[in-house]
């Protein structure tokens, strides 16, 4: 634009050099024929290879796109797959976790029921044990008591034999003392 406003066109300085273009066409028709014609095919070319670069393009894209949409599927699948092994496991824990518990909670009431009878069976021979010791105290302050008593005649009678030895020796004195 900025050549046109500087150079003005032949018809505006002189108007009856239109005829100059033609002129011009006739004497360079034929090179700018072949020069349009040329510009035709290698338009044509770059229209061709464009359309051939756009279609391998888009087959690419779409044989990518193919391969992206395989592998999140298989990955889907894997992921699918490794979570349904996960949650199977987890179960499989839960009711392992779950006997163990009933197994032990049956462990725990054996072991508390056998406590129990124990303990009852360690009472039962303690009161066994106490009733015994009562019986043998009691029996034992009876043959004490019965000792005490025995010695306590012995006593008696050692203390009456005594005085009657003192007697007879308080008698022996005066009958002494009188002679």
């Amino acid at each position: 634009m900025s050549e046109r406003k500087k150079r003005p066109t032949a018809e505006v300085i002189n108007p009856g050099l239109g005829d100059i273009e033609k002129v011009r066409d006739i004497l360079f028709g034929k090179y700018v024929s072949s020069f349009e014609h040329r510009f035709a095919e290698l338009e044509e070319r770059l229209e061709a290879d464009v359309d051939k670069l756009m279609k391998r393009l888009s087959d690419k894209i779409a044989n990518m796109d193919k391969a992206v949409n395989l592998s999140l599927e298989r990955l889907n699948k894997e992921i699918a797959d490794e979570k349904a092994e996960r949650d199977s496991e987890v179960n499989a824990l839960q009711n392992t976790l779950k006997d163990a518990e009933t197994a032990l909670q049956h462990s725990l009431s054996a072991i508390e029921d056998q406590a129990n009878q124990d303990l009852k069976a360690v009472r039962a021979s303690l009161d066994e044990s106490h009733k015994d010791m009562l019986d043998k105290a009691l029996s034992l302050q009876t043959e004490l008591t019965q000792q005490i008593e025995n010695q306590k005649e012995e006593l008696q009678g050692d203390k009456v034999g005594r005085q009657a030895l003192a007697l007879m020796l308080d008698e022996v004195a005066v009958k002494l003392r009188a002679s």
